[in-house]
């Protein structure tokens, strides 16, 4: 009977180690393998995000990359906040600055991905003149311009009315939206007459059938420059994907998709 039990003991304690190699090799390594890559990404870069994750599950044959949009700020609370994202696309440098500085990011995992255009929207109608001239027009009512606390077009936005004299005192009513993505929908929708937005967002909306879109693009020289930056973050460090997704969206074919987007390449 002793013997018995000891054979016992020695097959449970056998089971057990089984079971906890099982728990480890379950962690990491699955999760390299089952979960799909988590985007935190700017509202101007959704749709050609979307296009990247599109074309590597294709290419890969991997699970698409699922993608979370919204002004730069309001993700970078929400990973300051422990949310479960992978990388961060921003629209700017600052906030992926912050979060390497803070140590939540992959570290040299930095880098500027593109350089965005401010232009100047109204759809529909044929442009004539200067900024300053469509935006003194009898006509406009309303302007819309993301949010410039937390998007770094609304910021550049901000800074072109300023450089024009139209901020403090403008002859038209300025609605923010949360988003760029927003601010795109008061003019779409007709509840502004002209909006502030990525060129990104008007070769978009070209692209649906039945939509024309007359864009006059912003001087450069009147806002500071939208250098967008993306960041590796360190909860992904289990997931092998992500590198794979990263080393594509910078490859020779990514980098030509965001080119025929609407942006500029990294200086």
């Amino acid at each position: 009977m002793p013997a018995l039990f000891a054979r016992l003991l020695l097959f449970s304690r056998a089971s057990l180690l089984l079971v906890g190699v099982g728990l480890c090799l379950s962690g990491p390594v699955a999760r390299a393998a089952s979960e799909p890559v988590r985007v935190a990404v700017a509202a101007n870069f959704k749709q050609t995000i979307d296009r990247l994750a599109a074309e590597f599950s294709r290419k890969t044959g991997e699970l698409a990359p699922v993608v979370t949009s919204g002004a730069s700020g309001l993700l970078y609370s929400q990973i300051t906040q422990g949310a479960p994202f992978d990388v961060f696309f921003s629209a700017d440098q600052e906030r992926p600055e912050r979060l390497e500085r803070d140590g939540l990011v992959v570290p040299g995992s930095r880098y500027t991905y593109a350089v965005g255009k401010l232009v100047l929207w109204r759809p529909g109608r044929a442009w004539s003149g200067t900024v300053e001239q469509a935006l003194k027009d009898p006509l406009v009512k309303v302007v819309s311009i993301a949010n410039p606390a937390v998007a770094p077009y609304g910021a550049a936005a901000q800074q072109v009315l300023e450089k024009i004299g139209l901020w403090t005192a403008p002859p038209f009513r300025v609605v923010q939206g949360e988003s760029l993505g927003q601010a795109f929908q008061f003019v779409a929708t007709g509840n502004a007459q002209l909006g502030f937005i990525a060129l990104s967002q008007v070769k978009e909306a070209n692209a649906q059938p039945g939509i024309e879109s007359e864009v006059l693009e912003i001087d450069p020289r009147l806002y500071a420059p939208l250098a967008q930056d993306a960041v590796r973050l360190k909860r992904s460090a289990a997931n092998a994907a992500v590198g794979r997704f990263l080393d594509f969206v910078s490859s020779p074919q990514g980098r030509a998709m965001i080119a025929a987007a609407g942006y500029a390449s990294a200086p």
